[in-house]
């Protein structure tokens, strides 16, 4: 039980420590999250696996879906509401095991 408690807190601590993704000014002068192009993009303690060239999105562990048609990704950069929006996207694609092929 003890080794599962150590585990969860681990998992937490990592989750924390994740580098958060360079914010930048909009050309509308908002805050935008800027998306990595060499690996995750982690902002709010949330890390995506962003690929503005195919449009699409991966939480770790999740199969890689599509970016939802409304959120465009041309500049480089998001909103946070955006990238919230492709969070609930990459996590409803489902693990390796869930789902038809």
């Amino acid at each position: 039980m003890n080794k599962w408690i150590g585990l969860g807190t681990l998992a937490l601590l990592a989750a924390c420590d994740a580098p958060q993704a360079p914010m930048v000014t909009g050309p509308d002068g908002q805050p935008r999250i800027q998306i990595s192009t060499s690996g995750l993009t982690c902002y709010n303690n949330r890390c995506l696996d962003i690929n503005p060239a195919a449009r699409s999105v991966r939480q770790v562990g999740n199969r890689t879906t599509r970016i939802p048609r409304n959120i465009d990704v041309s500049s480089g950069s998001v909103t946070a509401a955006e990238f919230e929006q492709m969070g609930i996207a990459a996590s409803l694609a489902g693990g390796v095991g869930s789902g038809n092929r």
